[in-house]
């Protein structure tokens, strides 16, 4: 039976593989996170590999403050990048596939067409910089796995944009939302699952392969906004602002549209609507 360790296990991602762990019985998935597994913590990390027979490590840990990563690059750097280091060569003693989530945040938003795989980066700020840096570092580490880039991820769980909007649609008369960011959504619950069905595919890993991972379809954060609005009863008004009506500490990209055409073929997933997906968090919200 596979092993499989999912590391970040308290966060979105983690706890929608937590939520679809059931359903894949081939497979064995333990979960950790903070403060019982510390990243930075090299001796305690040899520790639990040494122990167990962990075939593949699903790593949902990031630091994912994109403002806050701002004040705190160091803080970023270590989670983004020297986590991933460490990971990469346990990866190499230990044996273990190493799959890694990623972030549009690699790219600038300058482009008018979805990103493929093999696009040039070009990171916005602290938050994009470390993500890519990371990418880097597995990528020249000799050893075997996946890079999984997606975008705009939203769940139940945790701290999100479509969680932030849904409350703030219930509680205010009127909110003003960036109506100039184009991307595609992306829900935790559908990624965990196309992942966990790409494993079972059991595909034969070679080297560092990168992938992109979000729901079909594409719109602005204002467009978002309104489809949670259609989903609940509300009379709250949403104005439509420009970024620079809305500042912030870190540059968002402008438009971080990802192609998801190879994943698609390479494992056969059907790729749902962002707008299906949203329903569904929606009702588990509550």
């Amino acid at each position: 039976m596979t092993k499989i360790l999912v590391i970040g296990a308290n966060g979105q991602l983690g706890q929608s593989f937590q939520y679809w762990a059931p359903y894949f019985p081939n497979f064995k998935i333990f979960f950790e996170d903070l403060p019982e597994f510390n990243l930075l913590d090299r001796d305690q990390l040899v520790h639990y590999f040494k122990s167990t027979s962990i075939n593949i490590v699903i790593n949902c840990a990031a630091y994912t403050a994109v403002d806050q990563a701002e004040d705190q690059p160091e803080a970023a750097e270590q989670i983004n990048t020297g986590a991933i280091d460490s990971l990469c060569q346990l990866s190499k003693s230990f044996g273990f596939k190493l799959i890694h989530f990623s972030t549009d945040y690699v790219f600038d938003g300058s482009a008018q067409t979805p990103y493929g795989e093999d696009d040039p980066l070009s990171p916005m700020g602290v938050y994009g910089k470390t993500k890519a840096a990371g990418e880097a570092v597995m990528q020249s580490a000799g050893i075997d796995g996946w890079i999984i880039r997606t975008s705009w991820l939203f769940s139940p769980y945790g701290k999100n944009f479509v969680k932030t909007i849904f409350s703030l649609l219930q509680n205010k008369d009127e909110i003003k939302v960036v109506a100039d960011q184009t991307g595609s959504p992306t829900y935790a619950l559908d990624l965990a699952a196309a992942i966990l069905k790409a494993l079972e595919h059991k595909p034969t890993f070679n080297g560092v392969k990168i992938y992109h991972y979000t729901n079909s379809g594409t719109t602005t954060r204002y467009g978002l906004a309104l489809a949670i609005q259609q989903q609940i009863n509300t009379h709250c008004k949403i104005h439509a602002v420009e970024t620079a009506a809305y500042p912030t500490k870190a540059e968002r990209p402008k438009y971080s549209v990802l192609s998801c055409e190879k994943i698609k073929k390479e494992f056969n997933l059907d790729i749902q609507a962002w707008e299906l997906s949203l329903k569904d968090c929606l009702k588990k919200i509550g």
